[in-house]
């Protein structure tokens, strides 16, 4: 690792900031190795998880991932242009100008999950490609086979100066959070995320966090009762609920919650009529599958009631079909952990301040959720919450949108990926300084000063 990093800073200093054109083949090579590995990498993903639809790993880890990298191609020469800032004093008028140039930062190093484990690497890669940097990665060792594909593909399209996978357990992860990078992007649970920013911190490598929490949804007044049953269960049930922004638990009237159940039970047998169905994603090992089982043997033992809503439970294949939980509280595993996984707890409500007293008493979670067309309770919800973004009438697709940047706050992460800000977040914005060649003003400011010097020295107070 030492010694890509050591390759990889040399090529820099030695080539410099890359042109456009540079920036452009990498993050194409980007998109090409998925194209041509997508077979294999459909294949490494089923190995890893058991099973996972083919129509699911296109949706999530391929083509959006694609999408995402061509967006950026086409917007990176506008991203790149230096920003011309006024400059103080009134000197722009006497020849001066101020720059604020998008600079690289050198080597940023990736630490990537398992639950998307193509995606999120070359989702955030395309904002590191774009701001000229070169990159390391760390996949997760807990979905090798897609990892060895990953470092195969990369090997084949990258020289280890512009791009490197190294594979390896939690040793290796430890070992590679205190390599001295110009940037790391940890991807993960917040209790890793601690560890890597002790580590991070003993060398000031800027860290950005990306991690998860408890992302809440909120069903208002008048809301599309059937609409909000099939898009917050697509999501529940996508890559079964193992999702950093997975609703984690839902907010329903009292009046509303017979209908909403019923209308989730609907919508699971119309998403999957047949048990053991192909689109359906098992849970990645048996610790994960034994975590599950243990949040509902524990909410069972303190009051709460469990409902399955199908009949497709396979514990060979590591296979649940979503669980519904009310009657839940606080005391429960399952309300006081993440839960990322097919289990969705259901608390019911009377008025939405409740609501916004509940989730403010909670970390700040990745995303949050409001169903409804009442404007002014939604806008409510959305300016009386701290969240890192919000999606409306829908969940998770705020994280779809590259024209918004995505990251945490507080404890759900800090700094981000995507779009325009992505591109900032690893970019050093240099200021740039041109000074006037007039020198009558600067000469008032040397010694020896006069009356001249008094004069300036109170126009300066109220000039920008």
């Amino acid at each position: 690792m030492e010694r890509i990093l050591e390759i990889q800073k040399k090529a820099f200093l030695k080539e410099g900031p890359p042109s456009l054109t540079t920036r452009k083949d990498l993050l194409r090579r980007c998109a090409a190795l998925i194209e041509t590995h997508e077979n294999k990498i459909i294949r490494a993903l089923n190995h890893d998880f058991q099973n996972r639809s083919i129509e699911e790993i296109k949706i999530s880890e391929i083509d959006q991932t694609i999408r995402n990298i061509l967006f950026t191609i086409r917007k990176l020469k506008k991203w790149m242009r230096p920003q011309r800032r006024l400059s103080s004093l009134g000197s722009d008028i006497l020849g001066a100008k101020s720059v604020l140039k998008p600079t690289p930062l050198g080597t940023v190093g990736i630490i990537s999950p398992w639950n998307f484990p193509v995606g999120l690497i070359f989702y955030p890669l395309a904002s590191i490609f774009a701001a000229g940097n070169r990159a390391m990665v760390k996949p997760s060792e807990i979905t090798p086979a897609t990892s060895n594909v990953i470092k195969e593909a990369v090997e084949k399209y990258f020289d280890i100066s512009e791009l490197a996978v190294i594979n390896g357990g939690s040793s290796v992860g430890e070992k590679f959070s205190k390599l001295k990078l110009d940037h790391l992007l940890f991807i993960g649970s917040n209790n890793v995320a601690k560890k890597v920013a002790y580590q991070t911190a003993k060398n000031l490598v800027p860290t950005t966090l990306e991690l998860g929490g408890k992302s809440p949804t909120v069903i208002g007044n008048n809301a599309n009762m059937r609409l909000a049953a099939e898009r917050i269960l697509f999501s529940k049930t996508l890559n079964a609920g193992q999702i950093c922004l997975s609703p984690d638990y839902v907010f329903v009237r009292e009046e509303d919650a017979e209908k909403f159940i019923t209308t989730l039970q609907d919508a699971y047998f119309k998403f999957f009529p047949n048990p053991n169905s192909k689109d359906q994603t098992s849970i990645i090992n048996q610790h994960h599958l034994k975590r599950m089982e243990m949040y509902i043997l524990d909410a069972t033992k303190k009051g709460a009631n469990v409902q399955s809503l199908g009949k497709n439970d396979n514990l060979d294949r590591n296979m649940l079909s979503t669980k519904l939980v009310t009657n839940v509280n606080d005391n429960m595993e399952v309300m006081k952990n993440e839960i990322f996984g097919p289990i969705l707890p259901i608390m019911f409500y009377e008025n939405i301040i409740e609501v916004v007293d509940y989730i403010n008493k909670k970390d700040n979670p990745l995303g949050l959720y409001y169903f409804g067309n009442n404007k002014s309770e939604q806008n409510f919800v959305i300016n009386n919450t701290r969240s890192g973004g919000v999606t409306v009438n829908d969940t998770m697709f705020h994280i779809l949108q590259s024209r918004l940047p995505f990251g945490g706050v507080g404890q759900s992460g800090h700094g981000c990926f995507h779009g325009y800000e992505g591109f900032l977040n690893f970019s050093h914005l240099k200021s740039i300084y041109y000074q006037t060649r007039i020198d009558f003003i600067l000469s008032i400011i040397r010694p020896p000063r006069g009356k001249l010097f008094n004069i300036l020295s109170k126009i300066m107070k109220k000039l920008g």
